[in-house]
């Protein structure tokens, strides 16, 4: 008959000897940092936000002097004619009465193809966007980050979106573009990508990432995937939070609207094999692109119907 082994006690950790690590981050974790860390990760974020700084400012200068080349590479690859039904809009709901209402794109530092009037004001012109998912779960991902009654980590979508849980509406839609941007289709980007593909590293940039000490500068897009990646970043709002700076696909859609193009059709970040739409009502006049809430609506409602006579209502 097998002898049972006797089960061994676990021994405290004998002084002077490490203790092992915990399996995840726990609140000791906060009893790691000092002052010393502190002040270097402050500095770091000091020279981060100089670096990003410099790219942006020594790009704007390329940017308007091939200001007309790409407006047309743009509209080049403009498609006519993108009708949508059944798509959906979710507002706070404190504003169901106004639906298609763009006011809350240009507060804080705006969404992904616009900029709002929080970020660096004086430095960049807000302007507005209106933003749809191609069904209601892409436009709830969108807006929360999570599928609906899903969390990650204990956390909810509402809190990993930094919102308290709030009631929300969601609206059905449907409408019709004249001219829209497929930024999901290469070939769309790539009149666009010829032109910025000649853009140069400014030498301030380089400068302060040898000062920096960084391993290699920041890269300029070269490529069409390369933007896309850019585009469609889930972490975009990373620069205008972090750093008062427009995200790459803002400074793209300030083009986009720039252009006179009426939206910008692309893939949801969130929800794989989606699609959404970001519209510039206005850039509608004398068109027949149109949205309008294609559900019967209360007797107070307003701002139900975008088009060419009413242009972006706030």
């Amino acid at each position: 008959m097998a002898r049972r082994q006797r089960r061994r006690r676990a021994e405290p950790p004998r002084p002077g000897r490490r203790a092992p690590e915990p399996d995840g981050p726990t609140l000791l974790e906060l009893e790691r940092f000092s002052h010393a860390s502190l002040a270097k990760w402050l500095q770091v974020s000091e020279q981060l936000g100089r670096l990003h700084s410099a790219l942006y400012f020594g790009l704007e200068s390329s940017r308007r002097s091939q200001e007309t080349a790409l407006l047309d590479a743009l509209r080049a690859g403009a498609h006519a004619g993108f009708e949508f039904k059944g798509w959906s809009r979710i507002v706070d709901y404190r504003y169901t009465l106004a639906p298609l209402s763009v006011a809350g794109s240009l507060r804080r530092e705006g969404g992904r193809f616009n900029i709002g009037a929080r970020l660096s004001p004086g430095a960049f012109t807000p302007f507005p966007a209106l933003y749809l998912g191609e069904d209601y779960a892409t436009a709830y991902q969108e807006k929360f980050g999570l599928a609906p009654g899903v969390n990650s980590g204990g956390l909810s979508a509402a809190e990993l979106a930094l919102r308290k849980p709030v009631s929300f509406t969601q609206i059905q839609v449907c409408g019709r573009l004249d001219l829209v941007l497929d930024i999901g289709d290469p070939m769309t980007l790539k009149p666009f990508v010829e032109v910025i593909k000649t853009f140069q590293l400014p030498a301030r940039v380089t400068s302060l990432a040898r000062r920096f000490n960084l391993r290699r500068p920041p890269g300029l897009v070269r490529t069409v995937s390369a933007l896309q990646r850019q585009l469609l970043h889930r972490n975009w709002r990373m620069l205008p939070m972090q750093f008062d700076l427009p995200a790459n696909a803002q400074v793209f859609g300030r083009i986009v609207a720039a252009a006179g193009i009426h939206g910008i059709l692309y893939p949801s970040a969130r929800h794989a094999g989606m699609r959404c739409l970001a519209l510039y009502p206005q850039n509608w006049r004398d068109s027949g692109s149109f949205v309008e809430v294609a559900d019967p609506v209360p007797t107070e409602a307003r701002v139900v119907r975008l088009d060419a006579t009413t242009g972006a209502v706030e």
